[in-house]
């Protein structure tokens, strides 16, 4: 970055830094301030949002779903309060608000010298898995998209990687893992976009729609021999959170093809039909 980058970036990190030293409640107060302008005066992406819901859920009534429009808005506001608050928080108060269950299976893995590939979705915070590093005992990479714009691709460096988490992008994951083999890890993925049109090679039904479906994850895993898990991440309340790793294979090169990419997305629905809000609904995800 050159010398107006880094003034802005720091001007800019200063500002949200001193935001993040309030008390979260009053960052919550921010944040439902934050839900009336998006949601009630600007309607953020609301056609998007209720044309999304009603594909999914085509048995829930007009006002089912705008129920559940009202909550997913009050969620997304929440976010950008929590994730402000993770710039100043102590790694204890922030390891607090996230319970784990189920990563023994990560450990034993790692214990015999396999990778294991996480798949999640854009479900309720994920942002609150930058904490993971702290919570088990092996190195957690995250596979990102890099932001064009520098400062925000900086800032979310910083963001994420604050309490150990290791950044690299998602083009680069497989390269890294064949010139690592000798440190296996854990590799968070996000895989619930809406792939390229040149990457389909993959539909199913998924939320009452068929729909094109990323099966990169898949292809990596097979290629690295890694075992493969679904993290189940649910809101238990506000600011507090829950992760549930979901094994579903122990080496991916012995699943049946496209298995793994099934199965992901059947866990990723089940996470959505428990709790419909938590999704990003805002996402244009069948624009294909």
């Amino acid at each position: 970055m050159n010398y107006i980058t880094k003034l802005t970036y720091q001007t800019l990190f200063s500002v949200l830094y001193l935001f993040s030293t309030m008390p979260m409640n009053v960052l919550y107060k921010i944040s439902d301030l934050i839900f009336i302008i998006i949601f009630k005066l600007s309607n953020y992406r609301e056609e998007v949002t209720i044309q999304n819901m009603s594909r999914a859920f085509p048995n829930k009534k007009y006002k089912e779903i705008q129920s559940i429009e009202k909550e997913f808005y009050q969620n997304f506001s929440d976010m950008f309060a929590e994730v402000v608050k993770s710039i100043s928080i102590s790694p204890l108060k922030q390891t607090c608000k996230l319970d784990i269950k189920g990563f023994e299976f990560v450990e034993e893995q790692v214990e015999k010298g396999n990778n294991v590939i996480a798949c999640l979705g854009h479900c309720t915070n994920w942002e609150i898995l930058n904490c993971l590093p702290s919570k088990i005992n092996t190195d957690v990479y995250s596979g990102y998209k890099r932001i064009r714009v520098p400062i925000f691709n900086k800032l979310m460096f910083d963001i994420r990687g604050r309490f150990g988490m290791h950044l690299i992008e998602s083009k680069s994951v497989a390269k890294h893992i064949l010139s690592n083999k000798d440190k296996p890890s854990l590799y968070l993925l996000i895989a619930d976009q809406c792939p390229k049109k040149i990457n389909v090679d993959y539909q199913m039904t998924f939320l009452n729609q068929m729909t094109s479906v990323l099966s990169g994850p898949e292809k990596l895993a097979c290629a690295t021999h890694s075992a493969v898990v679904y993290i189940y991440l649910t809101r238990k309340r506000r600011g507090f959170f829950e992760a549930v790793c979901q094994p579903i294979c122990e080496n991916a090169k012995d699943t049946q093809h496209f298995g793994i990419t099934k199965k992901y997305i059947e866990l990723l629905e089940q996470n959505i039909q428990d709790d419909p809000s938590c999704w990003l609904w805002t996402h244009k995800r069948w624009k294909r």
